[in-house]
């Protein structure tokens, strides 16, 4: 009789030779795909992705995804917001570019929960309900007075309690500790179009492993399911508002399913070699990248208008000794000495812009900001990020 000695781990669960990684600088655990093997983070960019050990490194979650979200953006899609995106960069560093972008482009997956539950509850809440005010006012046009009707809408608000006994389907909680910052920065996935989770889904793409378990990302499923219970109560009462909603709830036959979401990531360089993300919504092509110009192409462009104001200064001169012999030339040399002086103003302008744009650009673009925000998460305490 022959003895099956081959060893198996969690890894085998997933239908794949799947390699397990972590990175030391995001603490983000990954399945990678055996035929695309990974040095660096696909997800923070760091080059510090390790291998680990399956029976030593065993993550919080390892259980294989139930259902997937399939990659739907087309290649040209994703050419054009490449190209878009290195194109509207000020100053763009030299290695930002729609080829070095595509060339690096990872295609990865990352968790999300979903939750089944029965809700048993008791609430009560105020209702309020529009009401229309009708008052007359006196305005002079045309030489007489005028009454004028002015209607304005007010809202009356009444106390409502009751009970409610409801079931709630594939209600999405976080797995991952980031999740918010993800959906601020590349907008929420719709959920159409899924379908069973199949191997083969991982021969290209890498997987980042939840690290949220169910029991902890139960806090903001149940914030989800007491929204939902809400609105529904509101449409219950036919009110046309509601505020102060409480309840006293129990749940039960609770379910949970993976679900992975598609997401596309790539990087580049700027001066000083510091990686910055750009990430790109696998389903709608939502991208999300860091911004930063190259004070190196800016200080180029500022000594080449700085030349040109030069090179028109000195004209200038030589035109005003001309001058003295020919009177018809000073005319000409005090307008371009007043150009020079213009130019040479101007020769500040590419530096002021790369700086506002390193310094200040994410603050006025919500999606910048929490793409700043999702960055300064991915690196530890005690390091500084690279903003």
């Amino acid at each position: 009789m022959m003895l099956n000695t081959t060893k198996t781990t969690w890894t085998d669960t997933w239908g794949q030779p799947l390699t397990l990684a972590g990175c030391w600088q995001c603490d983000g655990v990954f399945l990678l795909p055996p035929q695309r093997p990974l040095t660096i983070c696909p997800y923070c960019g760091q080059e510090s992705l390790d291998a680990l050990d399956t029976a030593v490194d065993r993550p919080v979650y390892t259980q294989p995804p139930e259902l997937l979200l399939p990659f739907t953006i087309t290649d040209v899609n994703i050419q054009e917001n490449l190209a878009q995106f290195a194109k509207k960069t000020w100053f763009a560093p030299a290695d930002l570019s729609p080829q070095n972008l595509l060339a690096r482009l990872q295609p990865i997956y990352l968790p999300l929960w979903l939750v089944d539950a029965n809700a048993q509850a008791t609430w009560q809440a105020e209702m309020g309900y529009n009401y229309q005010v009708v008052s007359h006012k006196e305005a002079f046009q045309s030489g007489q007075w005028r009454t004028q009707e002015v209607r304005e809408t007010r809202i009356r608000w009444e106390p409502r309690l009751g009970r409610l006994n409801r079931h709630y389907d594939n209600q999405m909680a976080p797995a991952l500790e980031e999740q918010r910052l993800l959906e601020l920065a590349l907008g929420t996935y719709q959920l159409n179009g899924i379908r069973p989770y199949r191997p083969d889904d991982l021969i290209q793409a890498a997987a980042h492993l939840p690290n949220r378990p169910p029991a902890d990302a139960w806090t903001e499923a149940r914030e989800s399911l007491k929204k939902i219970a809400a609105e529904e109560c509101r449409q219950a009462a036919a009110a046309d508002h509601i505020r102060e909603f409480r309840w006293t709830a129990d749940f039960d036959a609770q379910n949970w399913t993976q679900l992975l979401l598609p997401l596309y990531t790539t990087f580049y360089h700027d001066d000083e070699s510091r990686v910055h993300m750009v990430f790109m919504n696998g389903q709608n092509g939502n991208l999300r990248g860091q911004r930063r110009a190259s004070m190196q192409k800016a200080r180029r462009w500022a000594i080449l208008i700085g030349s040109s104001a030069v090179v028109i200064f000195v004209i200038s001169l030589l035109l005003a000794l001309l001058g003295h012999f020919r009177e018809a030339m000073l005319p000409w040399a005090g307008a371009g000495l007043t150009i020079a002086l213009l130019v040479g103003v101007t020769a500040v302008l590419p530096l002021l812009a790369a700086w506002y744009v390193n310094r200040f650009g994410h603050f006025y673009d919500d999606g910048q900001q929490a793409l700043a925000e999702l960055t300064n998460v991915a690196w530890k305490a005690g390091e500084q990020p690279p903003v």
